[in-house]
Formats: C-alpha cells, structure tokens, sequence
C-alpha cells in the first residue's frame, strides 16, 4: 500500500515537474529557473550543466538539440528510471539494484562525471 502511494506521488511529482518544463524553457526564461552555483563562481561548466535546458529539449521531442546541451543528462535517463523502477519491489530485485548502486558501480559512475565535467571545458 505504502509504496503504490509513494509511486502515485512520485508520478505526480513527475507529471507537474514535466510541465513546468514543457510550457517554460530554462533557455529563454532563466529567472523561473535554479542556476549553477558552480558555474556562477568558476565560469565553467559542471557535469550538470545543461540539464534543465536538455529536459525541455527531450520534452519537445529534440533528442539531438538535448545531447547538444547535456549529453551524461540523457544517456543517464534509462539507468536512473531503472533505478526507479527496482526501487519499488526491491527484493525481487536485489541482486540487479546491487549492480546498479554497488560501490564500484558509483566509483565508475563518478569517475564518468568527472571526466564529463573537465573535457566539456576543453
């Protein structure tokens, strides 16, 4: 029961959040939106930079414009809503969410981030 609920308010969340997105683009309306703090102190770009831009891209259907402003932000999509997904009957799948949040899993991921952050500045 409790987690039908919590996947209900999750949806929820999920469905306003999309269309705050889809009706205002980050872009071109930039005091509606979060700003990178560590952007706005260095000048360069973090590993998330561009995410909101790109999640507006998706959901306009402009795959290639989206890869253009946050390349990791969509390709990391299926990994995080499998995240998701598994995290609602977790002992069914127990073994594949100790894959995909396994320490050397999050070292890799990290590690990736990184690398991402520093050759966009490039």
């Amino acid at each position: 029961m409790l987690r039908t609920r919590m996947f209900w308010v999750m949806l929820l969340v999920f469905i306003g959040v999309s269309v705050y997105y889809f009706l205002l683009n980050p872009a071109e309306n930039q005091q509606f939106f979060l700003k990178c703090p560590f952007y706005q102190i260095s000048g360069y770009q973090c590993p998330g930079c561009g995410s909101q831009r790109a999640f507006h891209e998706l959901l306009h259907l402009q795959i290639d414009e989206a890869i253009k402003q946050n390349a990791l932000f969509v390709i990391s999509i299926p990994y995080f809503l499998l995240i998701f997904l598994t995290s609602f009957n977790k002992e069914k799948y127990q073994k594949l969410r100790q894959i995909l949040i396994g320490n050397k899993t999050l070292l890799f991921l990290l590690i990736i981030a990184i690398l991402f952050g520093i050759f966009r500045n490039i």
